[in-house]
């Protein structure tokens, strides 16, 4: 039988002060100015952030969430003022209905004091599965694009987040790790979840044998080596 897993040392509960910028530094002091002064009238409430799959725009989201944002209830039309402002993740992925609450939603928005932030995969213009009405709505607001950051900063990242855990993630698993795995920061940050629940549930080290489990957990089959 596997050892129960105590989330002794669980991930850092998302904050912008944990965010690593990268080359997002304007973006990041656009957000936090957006968040800091009065709400403005729309479309200045309105604040889009876009980028590929794993660039951190959820963990952009969960930061506002756990700073007192609540996710915006698509299909409720008679809300409650929310404490900081309402978040809406993957636009793009709306069905039909989906996209006719988030335009009724819009609508509201120009008459209430209210921020709403929203994230999405290409930019408003770019996007060719969303109604026409809410496409333009959505690009009327601030919006910013998230750059992925470059490998030596993700090193970093992931190397902070292991040393919360509680143990070091050294060069030669990071290499490995870089050679092997998808680089995508969400799917690298899961590696590195699961690499702490496997040494605790094996009660081993973090070491190269324990990351090929890990990798061949999540379906990615390690290169065969001598070592």
């Amino acid at each position: 039988m596997q050892q129960l897993i105590l989330d002794l040392l669980p991930d850092q509960t998302p904050a912008l002060s944990h965010f690593l910028p990268g080359d997002n530094v304007e973006l990041l002091a656009a957000l936090e100015n957006w968040l800091n002064q009065p709400v403005q009238a729309y479309p200045g409430n309105l604040f889009v952030i876009w980028g590929p799959t794993g660039c951190g725009k959820s963990f952009l989201s969960q930061c506002l969430v756990s700073a007192g944002f609540s996710p915006l209830p698509l299909a409720e039309m008679l809300l409650s003022p929310p404490a900081k402002g309402w978040a809406l993740e993957d636009v793009q992925k709306l069905n039909a209905n989906g996209q006719q609450d988030l335009f009724r939603h819009l609508v509201r928005l120009a008459h209430a004091g209210e921020r709403l932030l929203v994230t999405m995969d290409l930019p408003p213009d770019a996007q060719t599965v969303l109604r026409e009405d809410v496409r333009t709505r959505l690009g009327a607001g601030h919006i910013y694009r998230l750059e992925p950051l470059d490998e030596a900063a993700q090193r970093q990242l992931l190397a902070q987040r292991a040393a919360h855990r509680g143990w070091e993630l050294t060069p030669e698993v990071l290499d490995y790790l870089y050679q092997r795995a998808p680089r995508d920061l969400s799917s690298l940050a899961g590696l590195i979840q699961r690499l702490d629940e496997l040494s605790l549930e094996q009660k081993r080290r973090i070491t190269l044998p324990l990351l090929r489990a890990a990798l061949a957990e999540s379906f990615v089959t390690p290169a065969v080596t001598t070592d």
